[in-house]
């Protein structure tokens, strides 16, 4: 029998407030793929528009370390039998499955084609996973000249290179045959920018597929601003996405093979209030923090799911984050450390804190002091027990 299990996925939110345009453009999505089978299906969503999104040509590859098809690889997307096809508002829509053999250590390629000069309202608006996106048709071609990358944007938050936002594609699954190859474990990275703008995922996926190949698969669900209990508020038009008890079903109890939860919320319910319009009275309490992560650490478990707790990182202090919430910070830490509610903990404070002060060392921190910057994700990374994930 076949069993379908995900190789990629990442959350959607609102992103009608950033510079993207993908209107006569082909984006390319490289996807690091650590899982065997004999097809693939990819999911689509547009959840947060009122129109639907138009692709008109989209397929499937395996991709050289450069981002470049490998040209007997390369297959065509279909939705109904349809090479050109809706992402229709407010639901998911699967392509046809695609005979497609996929091993441990290849990379995907997903190229989509946009036609409709329309910007689009519905993604995740840091795509690190997208290769350069260029003008065009090249959907099914090896190579994508004069491709494009929003330095201004990027430079603004991060120090590396972001490229347009994975507008449409939420998943990538794989089709396995259960007689033939072992359920791999499939694990949700849950959080907010900390795990978005991909710092830490990326090299423990890495160090994840070099133990365990073909038995592992990381799915990062972060998105920046995000917060446990509340929207993103009005003055930033919903980028920061629906509360994670919100988004949790869609999100993350629809993965295809869910075996492994890393909960990483709160820093912005903490931070967050009394910036951006959000209202004093949003500030978190222990037992509003407390109540909502135990029901759905239960909900998960119920279902044979590990939940792993992330200890919230150390921040710096300004005129919105008060000593005071320094202090609330630290409590919540201290019940995700000993409550038991979590099957295991990730200690993410101290291999990037600075014992002297208050929030990260410097060469750990990017310039904002709250997300890591590539020297504080590695540390991170590295302090993950891998046999967490046997």
């Amino acid at each position: 029998m076949a069993r379908h299990v995900c190789t990629f996925a990442v959350a959607h939110t609102n992103i009608s407030a950033q510079p993207f345009s993908n209107a006569g453009r082909t984006v390319r999505i490289l996807i690091p793929n650590n899982l065997a089978g004999q097809a693939l299906y990819a999911k689509f969503s547009n959840y947060y528009s009122k129109r639907p999104v138009w692709i008109e040509h989209a397929t499937v590859a395996l991709a050289d370390e450069a981002g470049n098809l490998l040209t007997e690889s390369i297959q065509t997307l279909t939705v109904g039998g349809d090479t050109s096809f809706a992402i229709v508002p407010d639901r998911d829509v699967f392509s046809d499955r695609i005979a497609f053999e996929v091993q441990p250590g290849q990379t995907i390629a997903v190229s989509l084609y946009y036609p409709v000069s329309e910007k689009p309202t519905s993604g995740n608006f840091v795509g690190t996973f997208a290769v350069r996106s260029t003008r065009g048709d090249y959907a099914a071609e090896v190579k994508m000249p004069k491709a494009r990358i929003l330095s201004t944007l990027s430079k603004s938050v991060l120090t590396w290179d972001m490229t347009n936002a994975v507008t449409t594609l939420s998943a990538l699954i794989v089709e396995q045959d259960e007689a033939l190859i072992a359920a791999p474990n499939v694990i949700a990275a849950f959080g907010d920018s900390i795990m978005q703008q991909d710092a830490w995922v990326t090299p423990f996926a890495q160090r994840l597929y070099k133990k365990f190949p073909g038995k592992a698969a990381v799915c990062n669900l972060g998105i920046g601003g995000n917060r446990l209990l509340h929207d993103s508020p009005a003055s930033v038009k919903g980028i920061y996405g629906p509360a994670g008890v919100e988004r949790f079903a869609q999100d993350v109890l629809s993965l295809e093979g869910l075996t492994h939860v890393i909960f990483g919320l709160g820093t912005n319910d903490l931070g967050l209030p009394g910036k951006d319009g959000t209202p004093l009275d949003e500030l978190i309490t222990v037992s509003q923090y407390q109540n909502a992560v135990t029901e759905m650490v239960r909900y998960l478990n119920k279902r044979g799911v590990k939940a792993y707790g992330a200890l919230m990182l150390p921040r710096e202090l300004n005129g919105v984050y008060t000593p005071m919430r320094e202090s609330l910070r630290r409590t919540l830490n201290d019940w995700i450390q000993n409550s038991g509610v979590f099957d295991a903990v990730l200690d993410f404070v101290s291999p990037v804190a600075d014992p002297p002060g208050v929030g990260m060392k410097k060469e750990f921190a990017l310039p904002d002091g709250l997300p890591p910057n590539r020297a504080g994700g590695l540390a991170l990374a590295q302090s993950i027990d891998l046999s967490l994930f046997e």
